[in-house]
């Protein structure tokens, strides 16, 4: 073979792996349950169509997404792997729910995908995000025979009576946690203190903290889910699964719900939060425009970018308030550990930083008065002390959350 040719072949293969793996595809699919059909995202790589034996995951989304959101960060590892995936949607896009969701919808998922493909039955796993994660916990102590093993990111028990749900578990399923030291809707605390229950009831769990990362899964996804398979494909059934059926009273739907509640709760104030401090941003970005600006010859431009920092600034106090109001009501719930402390310190901390919204507002209004432009000058820098104490009490407040188990998301 001469070398032109042999450059063309070794230029060539990578495409044909590429087209190879391009080829697996991700179809919307429809299933009968419990008289309800039931939506969920399905990808058999082609490698495994031939195979005698192949894993399934089991993806479960987070709050406020669906089942593809998940697929799409799993396809490249399942394609590359062999493993038949499969991401159904909740019931209610805000989180899962039990009896609605499962074990029964997951159950008869799982069994309509073996009727159809060569699954091997001992090597079924769940794999959870957030909500998903949460739900991802308590299908494994309630089918503990039926999944082989079970891995999430950003997820933990939260109230004192999650963990009961360890009652129902008759094998002890392995477990793997892949948390952020810096989410703040599953606090460090919260994971660890779930880590220890698991491990006192005898449960193989594996915890990775991830140093700098907040709740946000999608960007490394890649990397978790590696780290993850690594786990789950280490463990399978002894013998062939065992499907728990259970009769649901209304007492448990409550639970449910109410822990479902708290989840939303906490979803809704970060995003205020977060919102807030998108809001902030584009205020410091026309600050930053108003240092270059004369005001006597630019008057108008002044007074026009002036304005505008005002209404960005009132708009972040009302997110700020809102986030504040849905903590401290938070604060007030029975969750157990430290989490009325934690919620607690998070209405401080949003009321504080409202008030330095506040006192932004009021700085930028000045520009507004009409006064000369030296007593204007003199004013603006006049707030400056207020708000280097607003953002010091900020700072002792995150502080305090901190050695409470609360990251900054």
């Amino acid at each position: 073979m001469n070398s032109n040719k042999l450059a063309w072949v070794l230029l060539t293969l990578p495409m044909l792996l590429f087209q190879s793996r391009a080829a697996d595809k991700i179809s919307q699919e429809k299933l009968d349950s419990q008289g309800k059909k039931r939506t969920y995202y399905l990808m058999v790589p082609d490698s495994s169509k031939a195979a005698s034996s192949v894993p399934l995951i089991v993806l479960l989304h987070g709050s406020g997404r669906n089942g593809l959101s998940l697929m799409e960060k799993w396809k490249e590892l399942a394609s590359r792997e062999g493993i038949i995936i499969a991401g159904p949607d909740a019931r209610d896009t805000a989180g899962w729910q039990i009896p609605g969701d499962g074990p029964e919808f997951i159950h008869d998922l799982v069994e309509a995908l073996r009727a159809k493909y060569p699954i091997n039955p001992r090597r079924i796993y769940l794999f959870g995000h957030s909500a998903g994660a949460v739900f991802a916990l308590n299908l494994s102590m309630m089918e503990s025979e039926y999944f082989a093993a079970t891995a999430i990111h950003a997820g933990s028990w939260r109230t004192e009576k999650e963990p009961d749900v360890m009652n129902y578990a008759k094998r002890k399923t392995p477990m793997a946690i892949i948390v952020g030291d810096r989410d703040a809707y599953f606090p460090l605390q919260s994971v660890k203190a779930t880590e220890a229950t698991l491990k006192e009831r005898g449960f193989p769990i594996e915890v990775t903290v991830m140093k700098g990362h907040d709740h946000w899964y999608y960007d490394l996804a890649p990397q978790i889910n590696r780290n993850l398979w690594d786990f789950l494909k280490r463990y399978e059934l002894n013998e062939d699964p065992r499907y728990e059926a259970y009769n649901f009273t209304q007492e448990s739907k409550g639970n449910n719900s109410a822990a479902r509640d708290v989840n939303e709760a906490a979803v809704e104030i970060n995003a205020l939060s977060e919102k807030a401090n998108e809001l902030m941003q584009r205020f410091y970005a026309k600050e930053r425009e108003l240092i270059g600006k004369d005001y006597v010859k630019e008057k108008a431009a002044v007074v026009g970018m002036a304005r505008d920092q005002m209404e960005l600034l009132k708009a972040g106090v009302s997110a700020l308030r809102d986030a504040a109001l849905k903590a401290e009501r938070l604060s007030k719930l029975k969750l157990g550990g430290n989490y009325a402390q934690y919620y607690s310190l998070i209405a401080q901390i949003e009321t504080k930083r409202a008030e330095l919204c506040e006192a932004m507002r009021e700085r930028a209004e000045l520009y507004l008065i009409g006064a000369p432009v030296d007593d204007i000058i003199t004013k603006r820098n006049e707030t400056v002390s207020r708000v280097e104490k607003l953002n010091k009490e900020v700072d002792e407040l995150e502080r305090k959350a901190k050695r409470v188990g609360v990251g900054q998301g």
